[in-house]
This record gives C-alpha cells, structure tokens and sequence, in this order.
C-alpha cells in the first residue's frame, strides 16, 4: 500500500497578514481547519505542520500534530518556492527511516477544503500517477477575455475573439489554493522548485477556491464562511 504524507507549510513570515497561518478563524486558529480535514480523510501516515516559529509548531501539537522537526530558517523566506520547501522535508523524513510514495501538499488557509475533496484529489493522482495533480476551480472568463491592462488601458488577451460566444473558447482555471499531490520521489529530486510542471486538474467548487493572499481574501472567506453556517 502507498505510504501518505500530508504536509503543511505554515511559516512565521507572512507579511500581507501577519502570522495568518494562525491567525484566528471561525474561532480557531487558521490551521486547524484543515487538520482536521487531512485527519477526517483517514488517508495519511504522516502529517506534518512545516514550520520554523515554536509557536505555530505549538499549534500543530495542540491540534494533535506536534512537527518532528522544524523547517530550516533558511527556506522559510519570501521566495523559496513551496515545491522545494516539500522536496526538503521528504528528504528530512528519509533520512529519519521514513519514506513515502505519495505527498499531498495542503494550504493552511484552505478552509473550505473537505474530507472528501482530499480522497479525490489522491485517487486521481494514485490511479494515473504520471503527473502530479492541482486543485484548481475554473474562473467563469475564457482566456481569451481576460482583461490585460497596456498604456492604461484594458484589451482583452487576444482581440481577435473578442465578439466570439463564450462557450467557444478556452475554460480558464485558477490555482485554488487548496491542494496539490505528487509523487514523492520526484519531489525529493527536484532541482528547481519553481520549474513549471503540467499537472492533472481537481476541479473544486468555485466555493471552496478561495486562495488567501490578502486581507480582503481573508474577509471575504469569513463571509462565506458564516454564509454556509446561516444560510
């Protein structure tokens, strides 16, 4: 059977919400939510909080997920792509006597992921296994409609089909923010974390793609969040 690890980067150094990996929501802390998503899946042998603040590992372990380690310093900046900062823990837990086939990356700020989004997203990655697979949702605009702003000015990406029917044209998705799966190995061998990479889609609800960068991200998935428990 394949060994699973699910890893969660939640470094100390968000600059646009401070801490947000913790930052309180729907009265826990932000990477609580998705813990317990990766825990309800039941699919996991490992998961492991990646990060290099005590107090975020401290709040791994009150959720039950104490990190054996913390990530290096070093790789805990603004720019080391998130794919090594996967590939070096593997390579951490290798050296420990732990290996894995599988490693399922997982946003800390993904709340709206489900147990059930989880197992999709590693069923398809473990029944095809020849590309890694991204939750993504599509946005509802073809890209070839896509506005690109020049010289102050908003064109469409390419002009040409600028009065074709939407149904015509190119689906275009966005990252969810959400979930990626990948082979292990590969991921241990990688040599540059921010080389592009194809990938099988997980298609998610519109809903459950709220990828949060910023503080309107943050209010925005609060609403929605108190919209699903009031409806």
């Amino acid at each position: 059977m394949s060994r699973r690890i699910a890893i969660i980067p939640a470094r100390g150094g968000s600059k646009r919400i401070p801490r947000k990996n913790i930052h309180p929501f729907a009265g826990q802390p932000a990477l609580t939510h998705v813990l317990k998503a990766a825990e309800a899946s039941g699919l996991f042998d490992v998961i492991h909080v990646s990060t290099e603040e005590p107090d975020i590992a401290a709040v791994a372990g009150a959720a039950g997920y104490v990190p054996e380690f913390l990530r290096d310093p070093v790789i805990a900046d603004d720019f080391t792509p998130i794919r090594s900062v996967i590939g070096w823990t593997l390579r951490e837990y290798d050296q420990r006597g732990q290996h894995f086939e599988t490693a399922v990356l997982l946003y800390a700020t993904a709340f709206f992921l489900e147990p059930d989004d989880i197992a999709g997203a590693v069923e398809l990655f473990e029944t095809h296994r020849t590309h890694p697979v991204l939750g993504v949702a599509e946005i509802g605009t073809p890209i070839e409609k896509l506005f690109i702003k020049q010289d102050g000015l908003l064109r469409t990406a390419d002009e040409a089909k600028f009065g074709a029917r939407t149904q015509d044209l190119t689906p275009a998705f966005q990252d969810a923010g959400a979930i990626g799966v990948f082979a292990a190995p590969s991921l241990m061998a990688e040599e540059d974390g921010s080389a592009p990479l194809h990938f099988r889609p997980f298609i998610l609800d519109r809903m459950k793609a709220i990828d949060i960068d910023t503080e309107d991200d943050w209010a925005f998935a609060e609403r929605l969040y108190a919209a699903g428990k009031n409806p």
